[in-house]
């Protein structure tokens, strides 16, 4: 059955960007490859590195830009939806399989 319940998001936004990135996201609309961000958690109370491992990998998608900020929303894999094992199973790829 499909999982029809809302996949996580969050809206991020970063201010102040140059150029390098809003060319750097006009590449990726033009290429259609899949923005992915990754979200590194820290404490303030001990910055050696991040506390989550491994990190949480998003992603990004309806990213909107002007000259003074990139807006975007990141959504978390849809694992309810994925098909386990991702491999299909044919008599032409294993042909063990036949008889």
């Amino acid at each position: 059955p499909v999982d029809t319940a809302p996949v996580p998001e969050i809206t991020v936004t970063l201010d102040n960007v140059g150029s390098d990135i809003t060319d750097a996201l006009e590449g990726a609309a033009i290429s259609q490859q899949v923005i992915e961000i990754t979200w590194r958690p820290y404490l303030s109370t001990d910055l050696n590195g991040p506390h989550m491992d491994p990190p949480i990998t998003m992603t990004l998608t309806d990213v909107e830009a002007d000259t003074m900020r990139v807006t975007g929303r990141a959504r978390m894999l849809d694992a309810g939806n994925k098909s386990f094992p991702s491999i299909t199973y044919t008599a032409q790829r294993f042909p063990g399989l036949a008889r």
